[in-house]
């Protein structure tokens, strides 16, 4: 089945159906006139990923869901947290009817303390306690690992040191305009990093094995003397040294592990994969 066919059949524009391969979702056949041949396997799969987009679910945890052998109780995590989010919006409606009423923000700030504040997932307390371009990368680094709340004691600890950690970092300046950059980036183009390096951590061997030719010549690049004079070079050795010098892994990372039990698990897959791609690097020897 052709594309147009399958827009029709799924309610999805072509740019959509492309999209959705581009992140992993689907690997239909290409003929050589280059046209895709869509199965009716396919169809199906893009039917099930249209219902769950337009309930909300972004392309990662549409990958969760796919991926599960029990698809009803994955999605119970995300109804528990379109619940969380119905219940916030709630009380952010009673805080607005209490200041029509009578604005007192001191009343309001307490009463934001006590109910709401409860309730905001942890990536969107660390976008609101760092605002701009700074709160932006963290969530988009973090906030897929930070969908839940702070549920024990040594979590809440956890956060509280993260909080601090951030609050008095000393970031250069160049990393903080290149920061600016990264918030101004479109919500594709995030999703496509995210989801090329979650599809490279999940499956470390077939990721290699479809993309060996432009891995290597990426890091025949990375080695080369004409790299080395451009601004990403500078960039690169400058987050180095920022990382080393900074605490970022003793302290941020060690208390993500703590704060997020999925943050730890994709930590652990991504060192097994760092590992496997440097023991393929020393197999092969220099280029």
């Amino acid at each position: 089945m052709l594309i147009h066919e399958v827009c029709q059949k799924c309610s999805l524009t072509k740019k959509a159906v492309e999209y959705y391969e581009k992140q992993g979702l689907l690997h239909p056949e290409v003929g050589d006139s280059g046209y895709r041949n869509y199965r009716d396997e396919e169809v199906s799969l893009l039917k099930e990923i249209a219902v769950l987009r337009k309930l909300g679910l972004g392309v990662s945890e549409i990958k969760d869901v796919l991926a599960s052998e029990n698809k009803p109780l994955t999605l119970s995590k995300y109804e528990y947290l379109t619940d969380l989010k119905k219940q916030r919006i709630s009380e952010q409606q009673k805080g607005i009817e209490q200041l029509i009423r009578n604005y007192n923000i001191d009343k309001a700030m307490e009463e934001i303390r006590t109910g709401l504040d409860r309730m905001l997932a942890l990536k969107e307390k660390l976008a609101l306690s760092f605002p701009g371009s700074y709160g932006t990368f963290l969530s988009i680094h973090f906030g897929r690992f930070l969908d839940g709340k702070a549920e024990t004691a040594e979590q809440e600890k956890a956060y509280a040191e993260i909080v601090d950690f951030l609050d008095n970092l000393k970031i250069p300046d160049e990393l903080e305009r290149d920061l600016e950059h990264v918030s101004l980036m479109r919500t594709e183009d995030i999703d496509h990093i995210t989801g090329t390096l979650h599809n490279a951590v999940e499956n470390p061997e077939g990721y290699m094995t479809d993309n060996r030719k432009n891995m290597e010549e990426y890091m025949k690049f990375l080695s080369s003397d004409a790299f080395k004079t451009t601004p990403a070079y500078k960039l690169r050795q400058a987050l180095s040294e920022f990382r080393k010098s900074s605490g970022y892994d003793e302290v941020l990372i060690a208390n993500m592990k703590t704060l997020s039990p999925s943050y730890r698990a994709y930590a652990e897959k991504l060192q097994k994969a760092n590992e496997l791609w440097m023991e393929r690097t020393k197999e092969r020897g220099p280029a």
